[in-house]
């Protein structure tokens, strides 16, 4: 019991003094002793996030192996897993290695296969949206008919009805860029400010002791 004690005492230490290097540093010249310290320390970071993910790259693939060599049940999903997840490496390698000819030379072929499906699951997604915001509302309104819920519903039909290409249409249309760009915009930023103010908040209690969730 006082050796975990002891390394619980340990472990908070050493992140409270990290941090306060850190932060001391960030504060200061780039060229100081505390600038440098912090940007080792910054690379550190870095560094493990990479082997972190490396980890999870190679437990993913033995998952998905064991699944395959076992026959589990949704393993055709978990072969394509695999060979996308090789067709990614060896794009890169070969982009790395500046492999290609003819009218791929100079190009970045991964990048452009991962744009390639990236647009195609997000256009999906998008297309899938549009029905949940359909429906959500005609819950909402079945439901219970309120203030909120018609505003709710107004703003959905101008924004939907105002991308539709069709003439005399210029005003919904005017009023849908406003939804986007005011109301819309506010609330990213709220939440964005949001997520700020809460990572400054871990932050000053890992800082002061109060948050130990890096304990074993």
């Amino acid at each position: 019991m006082r050796r975990h004690r002891l390394l619980d005492i340990l472990s908070t230490v050493t992140v409270i003094s990290l941090g306060l290097v850190t932060v001391i540093g960030l504060l200061s010249d780039r060229d100081s002793t505390a600038g440098e310290m912090a940007g080792f320390l910054i690379q550190l970071v870095a560094l493990i996030s990479a082997l972190a993910v490396l980890v999870g790259i190679v437990n993913l693939l033995a998952v998905h192996t064991g699944r395959i060599r076992h026959t589990e049940y949704g393993w055709p999903y978990s072969l394509i897993v695999l060979l996308a997840a090789v067709a990614v490496v060896v794009l890169r390698i070969i982009d790395r290695a500046e492999g290609w000819s003819g009218d791929l030379e100079g190009e970045t072929v991964s990048l452009r296969v991962f744009e390639a499906v990236q647009v195609s699951l997000e256009s999906a997604l998008m297309g899938l949206l549009v029905f949940f915001l359909v429906y959500a509302a005609y819950r909402l309104m079945r439901r219970d008919v309120t203030v909120w819920n018609v505003l709710f519903l107004a703003a959905i039909v101008v924004v939907l009805v105002g991308w539709i290409p069709l003439e005399n249409m210029d005003a919904l249309g005017d009023v849908r860029d406003w939804l986007v760009r005011v109301p819309v915009s506010a609330g990213a930023r709220g939440i964005l400010i949001g997520v700020g103010l809460g990572t400054v908040t871990v932050g000053v209690r890992v800082l002061l002791g109060q948050d130990r969730s890096y304990r074993g």
